[in-house]
């Protein structure tokens, strides 16, 4: 039915031969008013949608180039010899650093803010979209005889194409501008979601001066009744409206699944209605081409990957490890590879209905290197959905046979740890999944003499010994490998008090009682070696109070005070 509305003969590309003008009732200053830059009609594509993409290539280049430099700056050596004080280098790379660990909360609502950095860079997102949108006048033609496009509703509408290829790329899993920003993509969402938002502002500046044009000229009702790109707009906003509300985390976070799939059916629609509407206009079409590429590249990459490493499905055992403690543990082949810190998405087969989804959880253990087969162990926290469900099936059982697949793995971290003098792991809760395989990986290696490293210290804040029971067999081998001067395991039980028996042994198991306090922690790192990295994982509240430690010490590092020149911080939180 779609094929009615378009212009015949349907072409690639529309002509940029000017039409349609009455120039006899034109200005000599209005003739040359519609031929000019920013105002030419059929430039426009050129004038906008090609600015507002080299905007993102040129945003996406610089971080490319910020993660070189960081990758390469951790493999660099330091030499306290040679210099006491921070120099320009690291005093320039704590002022960046600063602003990918500040963190900001609104108590009155609870929310936590993305980083400093991600909030910048929505910032200037929005600075750029407003301005090339906003700053050429006249936002409507003075004479009807120059055109029945408002110049202000031509601009939005190219730059909300153009702004579609990068919308759709930031929230890809196999994520190709995360491969060159060092980012995983679940920290990419939040531009996502706000260039969906900047899209969707731009659609309703492109869509109401239309609205206003045609009333003014008294043409509406006509439009109305018989223009088709009235109704295959109305198509394309609508969907879009219904993405942009139902995409804030108070709808989102509550019925996920729901929203999912949701958000996919709306996406298709408004996709197609808005490619019908733009109808080959001159170059709009590429826009789309651009964005089925890149969208169809990583899903055909994420198929592909998973076919290969886990066919249609994989034995695994679910069993309870724990006070709403679940484990899954998989057989997977040895071309199945990962790395300490990253995370798959698992299908459970077995679930009947629950198996249409898909979940991430962190692979909590180590690959065994030239094994024909390893086990992949995912801990989780049973909370609602499929976590609650797979609880239920070992209910009253030792464990639960059945078969999943797994699509990763992803994300992870981006810089080696064992380049670093003195490395600080902390964990609150089940953000001990993610730091134990890399408190393991990191001892092996200084075990076998191949790191830089020479001091761990690894803090996990538990409820209880219950929820420690499951990870205590894994840290405690683990640091038996290295000397207690290399190596040190503080555990604090959140929500149970000492008791008078508990004092000998809790001395020599490192057993503390309490919330541990995170920014002395942080200021206690600052202070113990040149090159330090910290890597968190837990809750919002726990990462919010690493975060702001280690943006202070920056600070400091930026102000050329202290020993420490380098202090790196990668973090992992629960939720997306």
């Amino acid at each position: 039915m779609g094929l009615i509305w378009l212009k015949h003969p349907v072409l690639w590309h529309s002509s940029r031969v000017p039409s349609g003008y009455d120039y006899t009732a034109m200005t000599a200053v209005q003739k040359q008013l519609i031929i000019t830059r920013w105002h030419n009609w059929y430039s426009a594509d050129w004038d906008y949608g090609q600015t507002t993409i080299a905007f993102f290539c040129a945003a996406i280049l610089a971080a490319a180039i910020l993660n070189a430099a960081s990758w390469l700056r951790a493999r660099s050596k330091i030499s306290p010899t040679k210099q006491q004080h921070p120099s320009i280098a690291d005093k320039f790379t704590a002022a960046f650093r600063y602003t990918t660990a500040r963190q900001f909360y609104v108590r009155t609502t609870r929310y936590y803010a993305p980083p400093l950095a991600a909030v910048l860079g929505v910032s200037g997102m929005c600075i750029f979209i407003m301005a090339l949108m906003l700053a050429v006048r006249p936002f409507y033609w003075p004479n009807e005889a120059m055109g029945h496009s408002p110049p202000i509703a031509t601009r939005a509408g190219w730059i909300s194409i153009a702004t579609m290829p990068f919308m759709i790329a930031f929230a890809t899993k196999v994520n190709f501008i995360g491969l060159l920003t060092g980012t995983s993509h679940e920290k990419l969402q939040v531009f996502h979601r706000w260039s969906a938002f900047f899209m969707y502002i731009t659609s309703l500046v492109h869509t109401f001066p239309f609205i206003i044009n045609d009333i003014m000229m008294g043409e509406m009702v006509s439009q109305y009744k018989n223009s088709p790109w009235y109704w295959t707009g109305v198509a394309a906003l609508v969907p879009q409206t219904y993405l942009i509300a139902l995409s804030w985390g108070i709808f989102r976070n509550r019925y996920y699944e729901i929203f999912k799939k949701l958000h996919f059916i709306a996406s298709g629609i408004f996709m197609a209605a808005l490619f019908i509407h733009v109808n080959f206009r001159l170059t709009s079409w590429d826009y789309f081409w651009a964005t089925l590429a890149v969208y169809a590249l990583a899903w055909l990459a994420r198929v592909l990957r998973t076919l290969y490493t886990t066919g249609f499905g994989l034995p695994a055992t679910v069993e309870s490890v724990g006070p709403d403690l679940i484990k899954i543990s998989i057989r997977v082949p040895s071309r199945f590879k990962w790395a300490p810190g990253q995370h798959v998405f698992i299908r459970v087969l077995g679930l009947g209905v629950h198996a249409l989804t898909s979940h991430p959880f962190t692979v909590s253990s180590l690959r065994a290197d030239g094994a024909a087969e390893n086990t992949a162990e995912l801990v989780m926290r049973v909370h609602r959905g499929l976590t609650s469900i797979l609880a239920n099936r070992v209910v009253g059982r030792a464990a639960w046979t059945t078969r999943v697949v797994v699509d990763g793995p992803y994300g992870g971290l981006h810089v080696p740890l064992k380049a670093y003098e003195r490395v600080y792991l902390l964990a609150g809760g089940s953000g001990a999944t993610f730091t134990i395989p890399i408190f393991a990986d990191l001892v092996a290696s200084m075990k076998a003499g191949g790191a830089v490293c020479q001091h761990i210290d690894f803090v996990v804040a538990v409820p209880d010994g219950d929820n420690y029971a499951w990870m205590e067999p894994a840290i405690t081998a683990a640091a038996a490998q290295l000397p207690d001067t290399a190596v040190n395991v503080r555990v604090h039980f959140t929500r149970t008090e000492k008791t008078k028996g508990d004092d000998e042994s809790d001395e020599s198991a490192n057993i503390l009682y309490g919330r541990p306090v995170l920014p002395a922690i942080v200021r206690d790192a600052h202070m113990s070696a040149s090159k330090v990295a910290i890597v968190a994982c837990g809750p919002d509240g726990f990462l919010y109070d690493v975060r702001n430690a280690v943006a202070d010490s920056q600070l400091v590092i930026a102000d050329g005070f202290g020993t420490c020149k380098d202090m790196f911080l990668h973090t992992e939180t629960y939720s997306w």
